[in-house]
């Protein structure tokens, strides 16, 4: 299965990593890399946090459709049992 969440933090992680390898061994990142790092945590909660919205409103529409097809089986149940009143 598909998961962006994974996705996100992967290229986070890479490009920290990225960073480092590509600088390297220093004893402390340098102000952009810190701000980098930050800019991809913030993308990173960000997209979390719209997956979390967007799984709630699936669910909510999935109730509602399953909602709206009791009330459409209810209602051809009652159809048919009007028309086979109205053929007797």
């Amino acid at each position: 299965m598909y998961r962006p969440l994974h996705c996100v933090r992967a290229l986070a992680v890479g490009a920290v990593l990225g960073l480092l390898i590509m600088n390297g061994c220093t004893k402390r990142p340098s102000e952009q890399e810190l701000q980098k790092l930050e800019e991809a945590r913030m993308a990173a909660e960000s997209a979390e946090s719209k997956l979390a919205d967007l799984k709630n409103e699936r669910a909510q529409l999935e109730k509602s459709l399953e909602d709206k097809q009791t009330e459409l089986r209810q209602h051809e149940a009652e159809r048919d049992d009007l028309k086979q009143k109205m053929g007797k």
